[in-house]
């Protein structure tokens, strides 16, 4: 394969994103540089190699608003600054576009009833606007409810995530080589952190499982350790009690897992702590759907 064909798969590849519990599925080469932790509102924002190309926004809306007037009156608000100014519909989204300087951008709307949420989705093109490539976005927009068990799904950085819907994000670090996402349940200890490291070969010295161990902390009481074999998955578990120091300080259950994966070399590492009074949310070493590993998001250029 040669470097034109190499680019023009990646181009053509898409990776699916899962944010506040909405869902939408960008070309595989746009990463999200901003983020927002808010429920009530907030902002995702997208970018290639090059230049920023697209932003996720939410707000909290009890009810659907009038969109039509909406689009008249915030294309009248950029009559002055904007040029070709014209309303559109794109996969029954509601949206304006016009020229900014040397670039296209276009604005949609639509509101999710089942999340209470207004949802815009803003496109920005170098020079035309590219309609075939915001239909294909706009397709995949679509919002995510809690699954039966009353889980919310997040799909970000390389990791796929399933939290008690109770469990809001509460902290995001992203940095070269390493990303991790932490919620934080209703109750103390309440915790579920999730990382994803790379240039592990690097740094990664030991077995899997002395590593596991030396990443616990005092508070984790009569740890117990086992290796679980899933297919080429070989992951190492401990699970143990929370127990602070301090008599007042709540208790829970304590998991943490790590593994490997064959695909990307990255290595994966959950950590649930849980409060007594939630244990029916606490992994009970069945389940193998809490925390995936998604390789498809590490796109090496052509």
């Amino acid at each position: 394969m040669n470097k034109h064909q190499s680019n023009q798969r990646t181009a053509e590849a898409t990776t699916l994103w899962m944010w506040r519990q909405i869902a939408l599925e960008l070309p595989a080469d746009w990463e999200c540089l901003q983020f927002a932790r808010d429920p009530a509102v907030g902002r995702c924002g997208f970018a290639d190699r090059n230049r920023y190309r697209l932003e996720l926004n939410w707000r909290a809306f009890k009810a659907e608003p009038d969109f039509e007037r909406m689009m008249k009156d915030y294309a009248s608000s950029l009559e002055d600054s904007w040029e070709g100014l014209r309303t559109l519909r794109c996969r029954g989204w509601p949206g304006v576009t016009g020229r900014r300087g040397e670039e296209t951008v276009s604005r949609y709307g639509a509101y999710f009833c089942s999340l209470g949420l207004l949802v815009e989705v803003v496109f920005a093109h170098q020079g035309d606007r590219d309609d075939a490539l915001e239909a294909r976005i706009l397709h995949t927009v679509e919002p995510v409810l809690p699954t039966s068990e009353g889980r919310q799904r997040w799909r970000a950085f390389g990791m796929e995530m399933a939290v008690p819907k109770s469990f809001p994000l509460s902290e995001c670090v992203v940095e070269p080589a390493r990303a991790g996402m932490r919620f934080d349940g209703p109750k103390k200890p309440d915790r579920w952190i999730f990382r994803r490291y790379g240039m592990v070969k690097n740094w990664l010295k030991v077995p899997l499982r002395d590593w596991l161990h030396a990443q616990l902390e005092e508070s984790v009481h009569a740890p117990r350790s086992e290796t679980i074999t899933r297919g080429n998955l070989h992951l190492e578990r401990v699970t143990g009690e929370w127990r602070p120091k301090g008599i007042l300080l709540p208790r829970g259950l304590y998991t943490t897992e790590a593994w490997i994966n064959d695909m990307d070399g990255r290595l994966y590492h959950g950590i649930y702590i849980t409060c007594r009074r939630h244990r029916e949310w606490h992994p009970d070493g069945r389940e193998t759907d809490l925390f995936k590993a998604c390789p498809e998001f590490t796109v090496v250029p052509g």
